[in-house]
């Protein structure tokens, strides 16, 4: 019975996996500024998740054209944010140069920064101030990496410096459960995280042959950016207050 269980979980995500390369073809073709292209974007995100069984529970609205600052767990969180938000994700430069991955994203509207090289950091804001001129949102992690999603991980305030003053900032607390609602415990968050050398394939296997889970989002108020390290310290502390009241 757990064998056959597998076998349909398995093709479950394989045909939601599926789904979302078809829809890439005629998602590309189409103009920026078409509904459609949204649409087959929602459409897309949808049946990645519901092939590996993962829901979505929104709390608070997501501001149009705002920064979002949010915590980072796993690969999962890009379609969870696909699905719920309009939004690009700010992502390091070697992203563009990858196989069909870097293609996609950035006809998705991503900003490909370079964290290294300071001399570019002029140019990066402006990039970024662009973007957001458009309507529509940028995603950031600011941890730089992933974290079991329990905590907070330092958020790297270099990465603030890229944001013009006065730029809506809004703080996005994402966090796992059980897809009943209920928690998860230290052994199964580090199953659903994606940390290091962990590689994707047997990580999305092992997913997909689960129970599922509930992915909850956090939109509390937006923050008017201004100096980096008191933006930086304001939106960590909201994120990791969410995050302390979920583990009670």
């Amino acid at each position: 019975m757990s064998a056959l269980r597998d076998r349909w979980r398995l093709a479950r995500a394989a045909l939601g996996f599926g789904a979302l390369l078809v829809l890439a073809g005629p998602w590309l073709l189409l103009p920026k500024s078409s509904r459609l292209r949204r649409g087959l974007g929602v459409l897309a995100w949808r049946a990645l998740l519901g092939g590996f069984g993962i829901r979505i529970e929104v709390h608070g609205k997501p501001m149009p054209g705002a920064l979002i600052v949010a915590n980072h767990v796993s690969w999962i969180d890009i379609p969870v944010f696909g699905r719920t938000v309009d939004a690009g994700f700010v992502a390091k430069d070697d992203v563009a140069d990858w196989p069909l991955i870097g293609r996609l994203t950035a006809a998705y509207g991503c900003l490909f920064v370079s964290r290294e090289a300071r001399g570019k950091a002029g140019e990066q804001a402006g990039a970024l101030a662009a973007l957001l001129s458009h309507g529509r949102s940028l995603i950031l992690f600011p941890e730089g990496t992933t974290g079991e999603g329990d905590a907070c991980l330092p958020f790297r305030s270099s990465l603030f410096a890229l944001i013009p003053p006065g730029t809506p900032v809004q703080p996005v607390t994402l966090r796992y459960y059980h897809a009943d609602g209920s928690p998860l415990d230290a052994a199964e968050r580090r199953a659903v995280s994606w940390i290091g050398d962990d590689e994707l394939a047997p990580h999305a296997l092992a997913l997909a042959k689960s129970d599922g889970l509930l992915a909850k989002l956090w939109f509390d108020e937006p923050i008017p950016a201004g100096e980096r390290k008191a933006l930086t310290r304001a939106c960590f502390d909201v994120i990791e207050g969410r995050l302390e009241e979920s583990r009670k």
